[in-house]
């Protein structure tokens, strides 16, 4: 008789919004809902809705044992705490440290676990998505922030005192003040490459202060001049911030994820031209050029990650 799938209960947690279900252990969703976070309530307002949304899933799901959160950071995954996330900022202040898992645990009466989002999607492409083959690889996602994600040797790869690498926040231009940053400081990768942030330094280029990613998407598909030299900027510093990873981590494969991966095909070939004259001299001995491709998870990594680490507690 087969085994019957396990359920649980996943979030992805950002800074707009609350991605939530309810997934088996072969990692098909069964039940899921996205909302606006209602980040600008506070941190107990937050908690909260997570723990509503996971009451009507409890009720509907009763089998369901654990639960496991992908949300943005810095956080501590071990101790399931919230490190004064860089983009949980609201007009009632910063977050400071927050033991989220217990505080959600308590609320909703099942285990839970944490992680950092990107981390929790780089384990979800390799559990199901494109980066399945592969041992080597590094997820990027695009969104809010910019978070990443590294598998080395077929291990999630942990920095320091068990923390998650916040190679979004590797500076890539030093004291531009055309770049700041939501940690505080000027240049970050972050500060080009999140979606949020591309649209930031694009909307001066046009008349319409309103627009957003979406909007200078579409003008870009239509060859409008300014818009493609939005784009241009762009996939040069991802390829200025890919190189950095490169020499770090060596990923054979990056992956784009996210909402503005959406428009990876308005960077990624010019991304890939200029990643060629950055990687020249490292094709040589070795080939350190990664494949880049974009998630075919469809916007769910961080989602499927979350049920990743809820069904492995290692």
């Amino acid at each position: 008789m087969a085994k019957k799938a396990q359920l649980v209960l996943a979030y992805d947690l950002g800074g707009t919004k609350v991605h939530a279900g309810v997934v088996d252990s072969n990692g098909t969703i069964l039940d899921e809902v996205r909302v606006p976070v209602v980040l600008e309530k506070g941190k107990a307002a937050v908690i909260e809705q997570l723990a509503q949304i996971g009451r009507n899933y409890l009720k509907k799901y009763p089998s369901i044992k654990s639960a496991g959160i992908a949300s943005a950071g810095p956080l501590d995954p071990k101790n399931g705490v919230l490190l004064d996330p860089t983009n949980f900022v609201s007009e009632k202040g910063t977050w400071g440290r927050v033991p989220l898992a217990k505080l959600l645990a308590k609320k909703i009466k099942i285990s839970v676990r944490l992680e950092n989002d990107a981390a929790a999607a780089m384990l979800a492409e390799h559990w199901l998505g494109a980066a399945k083959k592969y041992d080597d690889a590094m997820i990027l996602t695009l969104g809010t922030g910019l978070g990443t994600g590294i598998i080395a040797s077929g291990e999630l790869v942990r920095a320091g005192r068990g923390m998650h690498p916040e190679a979004g926040h590797v500076i890539i231009h030093h004291n531009d003040n055309s770049a700041p940053c939501g940690c505080g400081n000027l240049g970050c990768a972050e500060a080009y490459l999140s979606g949020r942030n591309f649209t930031r330094r694009a909307r001066p280029r046009f008349a319409q202060p309103e627009y957003m990613a979406k909007d200078i998407a579409n003008l870009a598909r239509k060859g409008d001049p300014r818009a493609l030299a939005a784009f241009e900027e762009y996939a040069h510093y991802m390829a200025i911030a890919i190189h950095n990873y490169v020499v770090l981590y060596a990923p054979r494969i990056i992956v784009f994820t996210g909402s503005f991966a959406e428009a990876a095909d308005l960077f990624m070939d010019s991304t890939r031209v200029h990643l060629d004259r950055l990687l020249l001299r490292r094709r040589k001995g070795m080939d350190f050029m990664p494949k880049l491709a974009v998630s075919k998870l469809h916007n769910k990594a961080g989602l499927l990650g979350g049920a990743f680490i809820a069904l492995n507690r290692k």
